[in-house]
């Protein structure tokens, strides 16, 4: 058996139609100017350097609110009756805003709604011995807390890799209470010595030491070691 390596927190997953979604929504803002006749070409432009900052982005965040503010500007000074050059130059501006406008943001769409730079997270790199110096640490510290505390233990659920926990026992097994598999895992132990433990633990009781357990149940003596080293027994 061998202690887990250092954990690498995985990347997060993103669902098919959420990714879908946001694409669309990025389409939509892309068009927002031609949707509004131009008059949503500031909120685009300013979404977009909000979220990259760039000198072309800012440039079109001026221009098209200067084009638009000029073609209002000049209809509002004529009031209800304006001259046709007047109205000429609004439609103007309305028509190149949000053509052009919407044209920029198409451009520049993908940069800015490009998915953010993943993280990575520093990871610890162990050698072998260190791994392993690691592991067997935690082994006696998690053997001492089963000693001291079994109830603790088991709630930890020290010696049960099969259950879900958070606590990290180095690699032990607990011979009184882990499943099958679990126990088949260990060295030296074989199906049908895992079920002649489970059996004597169901009719007898749990297992106090590793002596009792090599006495009775059908394993090699050349394992005893090993086991030592990954055994724990909670009552």
């Amino acid at each position: 058996m061998t202690a887990l390596g250092p954990y690498a927190p995985p990347a997060p997953a993103t669902r098919p139609r959420n990714r879908r979604l946001a694409v669309i929504g990025t389409y939509l803002w892309a068009v927002l100017p031609l949707l509004t006749c131009g008059f949503g070409a500031p909120i685009a432009f300013a979404t977009a350097l909000a979220r990259r900052r760039s000198t072309w982005t800012l440039v079109g965040l001026v221009a098209h609110s200067a084009l638009m503010l000029a073609g209002c500007g000049v209809i509002g000074v004529y009031g209800q009756y304006p001259p046709l050059w007047a109205d000429v130059l609004f439609y103007i501006a309305i028509g190149v805003t949000s053509v052009v406008s919407t044209a920029h943001l198409l451009l520049i769409r993908s940069a800015v709604w490009a998915a953010p730079a993943q993280h990575h997270v520093p990871v610890a790199r162990l050698s072998n011995m260190e791994v392993v110096d690691r592991a067997r640490h935690l082994r006696e510290q998690a053997r001492r807390t089963a000693a001291a505390d079994p109830m603790l233990a088991k709630r930890l659920g020290i010696g049960r890799p099969d259950l879900p926990r958070q606590y990290d026992d180095g690699g032990l097994v607990d011979l009184n209470h882990a499943p099958l598999h679990v126990l088949t895992s260990l060295p030296g132990v074989t199906e049908r010595s895992a079920r002649q433990i489970q059996d004597r633990v169901e009719r007898s009781g749990p297992f106090g030491s590793l002596g009792e357990v090599m006495l009775v149940i059908e394993i090699s003596p050349s394992f005893e070691h090993h086991l030592r080293e990954y055994c724990v027994f909670i009552p």
